[in-house]
Parts: C-alpha cells; structure tokens; sequence
C-alpha cells in the first residue's frame, strides 16, 4: 500500500495548456502575454499586451482561451460559456475568446462586444452559446499582422468611447432632443402596423448582415440597408416595394406613398408585391421576410451569378464557352488551349475587356465575355500553360445514334467521378465559407457520413444511370465519405450481398462499408443529362446542389407557404 498523491494535471488541463502555449508561440514577440496555463481565475485565463513598433504598449485585450473538441475541428464554431458574456458586461475591458483549432492551426477569435452580448439576450439562461467564426476572425501564421491591427482598432475605440464619454452623452442628449421636435411624418398607418413593418425591416435586413451575408455583397454590392416603400397595407391586403439605401445615402428605411397600384409606380425599386386577400407581413414578419430571402437565393441560383475559383470549373466552363461561341469568337474549334495565346487573342479583339464589359450576340442573346476571359486569368495565375479537357474524349461506343454511345462504361463511370467528387467538394467548400452559420443545415451530406453512387451504364438506354444514397454512421463519427462506384463492380453492393440498388435504402439490417455499419436515411437518383451529357456539367450540379439543399433548407422552417 501506498499514499497517493493528487493528480497535478488531467487530461483537459494539458489541452488547454497546449492552447495557450500555441497562442504565446504565434504571438511571440508580437504581443506580452499573461495567460495562465493553470486556469486559476474564475472567467477568464489572462490578457495581452499589443505593442507599438518600439515595443510600448498600445493596447491590451482580457482572454479566455479554450480547445476546439474533435467533433467541431474544421467548423469554425465553438460552444462559448455564458460565464464569459456575464464577465464582460460588467468590466470595461476588452473581452475576447481565443478558441483554438489545432487540425487547422490556427485560433477563432470573437469579441464579447456590447453587441453581441444584445444579439444574445434570448439565450442568457443557456451553459453556453454556440458562436460562429468568419475567415477574418481567424488568427493564423499568415495573418498576424492583420488581427493585430483588428484588435487594436477595437482597443482604440474602446479607449475612445471611454475618454470622451461626457461629450458623447451630451451629443446624444442633444440629437434625442432634435429628434423629438422633428415634425412627424404624415401617415395613416396605425402605430402597430409601423411596428410590424418595422419588425419585418429588422428581420430581413438582419437576415442579409447574418446568415446571407453573401447574398447581399452579390445581389446589393455597396448597400447599407434595404428599404421598404409602403402603398396599401390593412389586415387583409398589402402592396409594397423594396430598394436600395447606398452607403453615404441619407434615404428612410420606411416610407409610405401614395395609394396606386405597384403596376403603375414610378419608383425604380427592384422587388414588389401585393396581395389582395391577405396580409402575411403582418401576420408573421420575421417569417415573411425569409420567404423574400427565398425569392433572392431561387434567383441567384436560377442566374448562375458565380463560378467557383476551382480549377476543373475554370477549365470545363472555358472549353465548353469556346466550343460553344467559337466562331463568334473567331477561334478554331477543339484547338489546344494555350493560355498564353487565349489571353493575347482576347485583349487584341476586345481592348478595354479588363477595363469595362464585352459582350458578343449570338442567336439574338447577349453573351459577357468578361467571364471566360478572367478564368483563362485565373489559370495562368496558379501556373497553367495549356488548358486540358477536363473529361475523357467523346466516342463513338454504339449503333443506335443515342447520346448514350458518346461513352463506354468505364469513360462513363470516369466521368461521373470527376463531375460529382469535385462538384460536391466545391460545393461544401462554397458553404463553409460563405455561409458559415447554415454550413450544418446545408451539408452536402444532409448531416450524415458517406455517400453512395452507384453508376449503371450497362443499358443506358433503358436503365435509370445513378443511384444516390445517403447514409449516416451508426458509431458517432465527423468522417465523411463519397463513393462513386460501376454498380455491378460495387464494393458496398458486394459487402452487403444486394442485387439491386433500392435494396440499400430499404435495408432494415445495417449497411456495411469498410466494416463499418451505417444506415441509410435517404436515397434518389441523379439527372444523366447534369453529370454526362449536358453542357457545363460540374456548374449545372453545383446549382442543383444548391438548389436542392436551399428548398430543404426553406422547407424546415416551413416559409413555403407563409
């Protein structure tokens, strides 16, 4: 027998340790650091010094620092405590969390701002409240000097705000009592119904600042908020428009015009409505704002407003453009792809095309040039000479004269790998960064672990070509897979003993891959045209992807009819 001592360390202290440790090591000679690796303070672990160039201080940020779980690494998310918004609301330091993301190398940070604690008031009762990190609120060895300028900017401001806090007041008092005295607008709309528009405002503006950021720098580039000019609304009707107010603009947010219908308004605003039977603004506004958020992701998506930077998108869009408008163009059909030689014939024809829009006419329509034009850049940027052709040659496998003879199975099946591995790929990356807080609701995977494609080319003409089924990990698991098989060659077909497809979906028994079980959750099918025989084939998946994902999406939250 022997006494035993009391364990100096566990498990979760090393972790945090390390965190700390990788902070101090990033920051070394940056910054002065007091963070305690023993977490011996109630809320917090320490603050950092921000230095000027000759080593003063300049700034100092209060931290808790914390590990991202293996299950979050790679989601730029983490559960923060509340704790920690209670501490910063009663201190006047400039409070941060520094959540460290050892996969990636690199540390999330947020400020516990007096706006987000406002933005949070809903979940004060909570443990914790999950918040999410953009790509500028990433602190990584390739960016420290940018996050350095981030944090001493709001340092600044705080020291600001605090210095001048009497002359603030008393600006403030002085602009409440102007605005008091301001002569109110004429209006015949009730105070609730001001409310309620106001309450719609509110929501769907703060739905294009938050979780379609991205959707507004496309849609509204340069727009503060979005205006909405109101010309009937009772409990059982409504017309209205909506516009833009530009940065710099002094516009109203709400503005109430003269009763005429939308058909003949004068205005030139973008979006209108009216209904004659209901008023679902009032019935629901938050609601009704994201079935117009609806309308502005089915456009975006039904224009095709972008092309993801990804190479084999680059280089299928650019051969199937020039296929397609090549004497327009006044370029040889199926020539090599010199980059160099693209580039050259495009500036000699169309000098200003780095500086304004082309266009060319083909069949009566209009065609930008631009596009084309900066992927052949974006290629030459990353190191491309030649352009290949991203998929195997066109042939001539059979008699009938169908599309289906352009392919034998196995340039079928090769085919299907490089549109749908490297359209879903892009796919996700698209949504982690540019809708970060959806990036869970709007997994290519539907939340689950593998996918499963099951290519039939043996009869095209009479069999349904791909089989799509999607399973989830029966053990808890983060990996994520995607298959893409011949079905008759099919590993998961031949590990589960199946002879058919739907077997997969409707199996009670677990499913086995790599001698693991899943279980199937969902199953369909994928359009042959999208992946093998129309045009612009990894483009076209990507917008049905998002399409798809969008419409589950919208459906959760039942706006479909609101």
């Amino acid at each position: 027998m022997s006494y035993k001592a009391k364990v100096s360390i566990d498990a979760n202290g090393v972790q945090e340790e390390r965190s700390v440790l990788f902070i101090q090591t990033l920051l070394l000679g940056r910054t002065k650091n007091y963070i305690d690796k023993g977490t011996t303070q109630s809320n917090i672990d320490g603050y950092i010094e921000l230095l000027d160039s000759s080593n003063r201080i300049n700034g100092k940020i209060t931290v808790q620092v914390k590990t991202i779980s293996q299950r979050d690494e790679g989601y730029n998310k983490f559960p923060c405590p509340t704790s920690l918004f209670a501490y910063a609301e009663t201190t006047t330091d400039n409070v941060f969390l520094l959540a460290v993301d050892h996969s990636q190398d690199k540390v999330l940070y947020k400020h516990i701002s007096p706006k987000l604690l406002n933005e949070n008031r809903d979940k004060e009762q909570q443990e914790t409240i999950t918040l999410h990190f953009t790509q500028n609120e990433e602190l990584r060895r390739d960016n420290i000097d940018n996050v350095l300028e981030d944090w001493l900017s709001i340092c600044s401001s705080r020291v600001f705000c605090l210095t001048n806090s009497e002359a603030i007041l008393e600006e403030n008092s002085e602009l409440k009592s102007y605005l008091q005295n301001m002569p109110k607008i004429a209006t015949d709309l009730r105070s609730c119904d001001i409310t309620e528009i106001q309450n719609f405002t509110d929501a769907y503006n703060g739905l294009l600042e938050s979780d379609f950021k991205y959707i507004k720098s496309v849609l509204f580039p340069n727009v503060w908020k979005r205006g909405i000019a109101i010309y009937t609304y009772t409990d059982n009707s409504l017309e209205y428009s909506l516009y833009n107010i530009n940065k710099g603009e002094l516009v109203a947010p709400i503005v109430q015009m003269p009763k005429c219908s939308i058909l003949e308004m004068k205005c030139e605003h973008d979006y209108a409505s009216f209904s004659c039977g209901e008023n679902k603004l009032k019935e629901n506004p938050k609601l009704y704002s994201l079935s117009i958020i609806k309308k502005h992701i089915d456009g975006f998506i039904k224009n095709q407003r972008i092309i993801p930077s990804d190479e084999v998108f680059l280089i299928e869009y650019i051969h199937e453009f020039i296929e397609a408008n090549w004497r327009h163009l006044h370029l040889k059909k199926y020539s090599d792809l010199n980059v160099y030689s693209l580039i050259q014939h495009f500036q000699s024809k169309y000098p200003y095309i780095d500086k304004m829009p082309v266009h060319l006419v083909s069949g009566g329509k209009s065609i930008y040039v631009n596009t084309v034009y900066k992927a052949v850049k974006l290629l030459s940027e990353i190191g491309y000479t030649t352009i290949p052709y991203p998929y195997p040659a066109k042939g001539s496998y059979g008699n009938t004269g169908m599309v289906y003879d352009l392919y034998s199975p196995t340039t079928a099946l090769e085919k299907s790998r490089i549109v749908i591995l490297n359209t879903i790929r892009a796919y996700q990356s698209f949504i982690q960064s540019e809708f970060p807080v959806l990036a869970g609701k709007l997994d290519a995977c539907y939340g689950g672990n593998l996918i499963s494609v099951l290519v039939d080319y043996s009869d095209p003409g009479h069999k349904f070509i791909f089989h799509i089924n999607y399973f989830r990990s029966i053990s808890p698991s983060n990996e994520k897979t995607i298959i893409i098989e011949e079905i008759s060659e099919s590993k998961i077909m031949k590990e589960n003993n199946l002879s058919s497809a739907t077997e997969l979906l409707f199996r009670k028994d677990p499913v086995m891959f790599n001698r693991q079980e899943f279980s199937c959750f969902r199953g369909g099918g994928i359009n042959d045209m999208t992946i093998l025989f129309g045009k612009y084939n990894c483009l076209t998946y990507f917008y049905e992807l998002l399409k798809t994902h969008f419409d589950d999406y919208f459906k959760s939250i039942a706006i479909d009819n609101s």
